[in-house]
Parts: C-alpha cells; structure tokens; sequence
C-alpha cells in the first residue's frame, strides 16, 4: 500500500479503525499468485523512517537516479498550469487522480 492518506486524512472514525478500513479495501494477494507471476509485495512506513536519515537519502539518491537513467518513470495523471493550483489541489483532495498531478508554470 502506498500513501494511505485515506485512512487519516478524513474526519469520523478513529485513525486504526479508518487504516482496518483502508487495508481491506485494497485486493487480495496470495502468495501463490505473486509468485507465479514472479512479482512482490513489500512495505515501507516512512513515518517510522524519521531518525534513519541516511538510508532515507540513500533511497531518495537511488529514485533520482532511476528518474535521470529513466528507469524510473513515475506515472503522471494529469498537467495544470500553475494558474489553475486551485483545481489541480481540488482533484487531488477529491482523489480522482491515479497517479502524479503535475503543475507547470
């Protein structure tokens, strides 16, 4: 899971009971599956990675690596112009993106 802003970013039920919500919400991944389709799961909760600022860099080195090599190509959902700042936050506290909200000058 990533960026699971969903479970505490809204107001209502308590924060571990909106994450319950949250987890059983997402799909199914049996292990069995993965493996025949030789892919993985792992998890990383930054909130937790605050003291470890060296590997945090090293991670963010790498990512920006991949993105100059273009190994890494992060998914963009969609472009505003810097103008329309206010819409594009609106999409994105609306949740209708599927990927990076991008804006430009």
């Amino acid at each position: 899971m990533y960026g699971v802003s969903s479970a505490t970013a809204r107001p209502g039920l308590p924060g571990p009971v909106r994450l319950v919500r949250a987890g059983l919400g997402g799909p199914l991944l049996h292990p069995i599956a993965l493996m025949n389709r030789n892919v993985g799961v792992f998890g990383v909760h930054l909130g937790r990675m605050w003291q470890d600022t060296e590997k945090t860099l090293g991670w963010a080195a790498r990512l920006l690596t991949g993105v100059a090599e273009g190994w890494v190509r992060p998914h963009v959902d969609r472009v505003f112009p810097l103008e329309q700042a206010a819409a594009a936050h609106a999409y994105l506290e609306a949740r209708r993106n599927l990927g990076k909200v991008v804006l430009v000058p």
